[in-house]
């Protein structure tokens, strides 16, 4: 589990289980980075409940997370960094490791092809 500092609060995170809302919200970021964010913040959110509720909208999801967060006096820099890191548990980013693997998946070919 991850965790993030929001202000003087150490918050943990972890991935939606479900595949589509993870998916929800990579494609709330591409249209609206900022409250993409911050819905990503609020679907990872393993800590004491946030009042607002995922509704399957991601884009007003995320800017009430963020309203919410600001209300409580957390600072927007934390709010920002903390919801990057939970962007990364919402996407399947490309690891060096996972990078090798594909690497070496095919062998090389050592007869042409074509006849």
């Amino acid at each position: 589990m991850t965790t993030v500092q929001l202000g003087a609060h150490t918050v943990p995170l972890k991935a939606p289980a479900s595949f589509l809302i993870r998916r929800e919200i990579a494609m709330a970021v591409q249209s609206n980075a900022i409250r993409g964010l911050c819905a990503a913040l609020g679907v990872c959110w393993a800590g004491k409940p946030l009042k607002v509720k995922y509704n399957y909208a991601p884009l007003p999801y995320g800017g009430d997370v963020f309203d919410e967060l600001l209300a409580l006096g957390i600072p927007e820099a934390d709010i920002y960094t903390a919801a990057g890191k939970a962007l990364e548990l919402c996407v399947d980013a490309p690891t060096e490791e996972g990078t090798a693997r594909a690497e070496g998946f095919t062998p090389p070919q050592t007869e042409p092809s074509t006849p």
